[in-house]
């Protein structure tokens, strides 16, 4: 073979060789992803959805989806994912899970995030681990968030928890320019450890128990206590009136008495003696029987009544009858009657 001929040919298979070379070079960027151009390890290109060409063996194209939604479990790995004849399985992760709240309670916390790439030159450069450093930074704000409350309101408030940590996640990997995007954060369960499970419902019976005893206190305190303020009320009401009605009584004989001081003044004997018969006329409008008793100078004691007594139906027995003995007063107002 002449040197022309080798000439020739060694020319072709160079040509040859460049052009496959330079075929593999032909790369394409997927729909949803960016691609970065690495030129001796150095980023020199970012690169969206379409074909390209890059010079082999000195430049590289790594590519990252910019849309695909990365979803994380915390507390929580899902073994088996379900399917229409079989229901999913998951495997607990106690040292993610188990958290102590702000009163000292253990609680159990499972939950999930997503978030997207959105810089994929800081998602594959800045930090060596960027899922475990996501996974990290997403443990730090829940324990912060679930440590600042007690354990009932961790129970039973986690739309609140999910509203409060959502920020702080995104501001702190934000922070640490991982290149994602947190999109939403949900908390899946929060519940009582099965150690403490007991412990736990012992005290929430003691508490529902408190709550009762507190409710029927305040439901008899609002029945006794307005009772009672109303007896008292009728009780200061009725001696305001007892009140202004001894007064009223005693300022009316006062008056009374001062009107018969000035007659007793003007006539002394004559109001005296007026007096004596109205108290007479007072005694005797009470008595059931009334008498005129009279003593001559012989010894003999004449009685007189003044009414007609009510026939009574004889006794068995006989009793020996007394006479009445008068007193001063009625002696004297006899004597006046006559």
């Amino acid at each position: 073979m002449s040197s022309k001929r080798k000439t020739a040919l060694l020319w072709g298979i160079a040509a040859l060789a460049v052009v496959l070379i330079a075929a593999t070079g032909f790369y394409r960027v997927q729909e949803g992803c960016e691609g970065l151009v690495l030129t001796f390890g150095k980023i020199t290109g970012q690169k969206g959805p379409g074909l390209y060409w890059r010079i082999p063996l000195i430049q590289q194209v790594k590519t990252e989806s910019v849309t695909e939604i990365i979803t994380q479990e915390f507390g929580f790995r899902t073994t088996t994912v379900g399917t229409t004849s079989s229901s999913s399985e998951y495997e607990d992760v106690p040292e993610e899970a188990i958290m102590i709240t702000g009163d000292g309670n253990i609680v159990r916390v499972e939950s999930v995030y997503q978030v997207v790439v959105k810089d994929p030159a800081s998602y594959l450069f800045n930090v060596d681990d960027p899922m475990g450093t996501l996974q990290h930074a997403f443990e730090t704000v829940l324990r912060r968030n679930i440590q600042n409350r007690t354990l009932d309101d961790a129970l039973l408030n986690k739309q609140d928890i999910e509203s409060q940590v959502l920020p702080d996640f995104r501001n702190l990997v934000n922070a640490y320019q991982l290149g994602l995007e947190v999109k939403e954060v949900r908390i899946q369960n929060i519940t009582v450890p099965t150690e403490v499970a007991a412990a736990y419902e012992d005290v929430n019976n003691a508490l529902n128990e408190k709550t009762r005893k507190l409710d029927e206190a305040e439901k008899y305190a609002n029945q006794v206590v307005p009772a009672a303020r109303a007896e008292a009320y009728n009780m200061v009401q009725q001696a305001e009136a007892y009140k202004a009605e001894t007064i009223a009584q005693a300022e009316g004989e006062v008056t009374v008495f001062n009107q018969i001081l000035e007659k007793y003044r003007l006539a002394p004997e004559i109001t005296r003696q007026r007096l004596k018969i109205e108290a007479m006329e007072a005694i005797l409008a009470s008595a059931s029987q009334k008498f005129i008793v009279q003593q001559d100078d012989g010894g003999l004691l004449k009685i007189l009544p003044l009414e007609e007594e009510t026939p009574q139906a004889p006794a068995a027995t006989p009793q020996p009858t007394t006479q009445p003995q008068t007193t001063a007063a009625e002696q004297e107002g006899a004597d006046n009657h006559e």
